[in-house]
């Protein structure tokens, strides 16, 4: 499945200075599938024909994006790290030079939003769907329904899952 949005948008529409040419690509596609899981797939089948509608899904995907990259770097960061004694140690918090002083993050030591959504993946769904509640409520899709609208749409179709 390709991204609901592209390189172009993201840098001329959304005005984003944090994801390059070369890494959009991944980050759209999978903010794109972030935002399909939230929207109960109604993208697939019924992306907004309104431009205004399909703008706020294209900056919700630009948003998104940028967040798990974030994430992304913040997993990188703060990963476990076995030392050539072969213990484990975090990342490192701080140095200093006089009497050569190193200090690692503890597991959980986190204080940004994306610090907690790299460590727990409940984190990470709360922060990914309050940013695209942001940007996508009351947005319908094609047929006129709510994308975040958890229930049953009589007369519309529903996006078959499989597994």
């Amino acid at each position: 499945m390709a991204a609901y949005t592209d390189y172009s948008f993201y840098k001329e529409a959304f005005f984003g200075d944090v994801l390059t040419q070369e890494t959009a690509e991944k980050w759209l596609s999978r903010a794109s599938d972030a935002i399909d899981n939230l929207t109960f797939s109604r993208l697939q089948s019924a992306f907004p024909a309104d431009e205004y509608h399909a703008q706020k899904v294209k900056k919700a995907v630009c948003a998104v994006a940028e967040a798990l990259y974030f994430i992304d770097l913040q997993q990188k960061a703060a990963a476990v790290q076995k030392t050539q004694d072969g213990s484990y140690r975090g990342a490192v918090t701080s140095v200093s030079s006089g009497r050569e002083s190193v200090s690692y993050a503890n597991v959980g030591e986190a204080a940004s939003g994306y610090a907690k959504a790299a460590e727990s993946s409940a984190e990470m769904d709360m922060l990914l769907k309050s940013i695209t509640v942001r940007y996508l409520a009351n947005v319908p899709d094609a047929n006129g329904v709510n994308l975040l609208y958890a229930g049953e749409v009589h007369g519309v179709p529903r996006h078959s899952y499989s597994v």
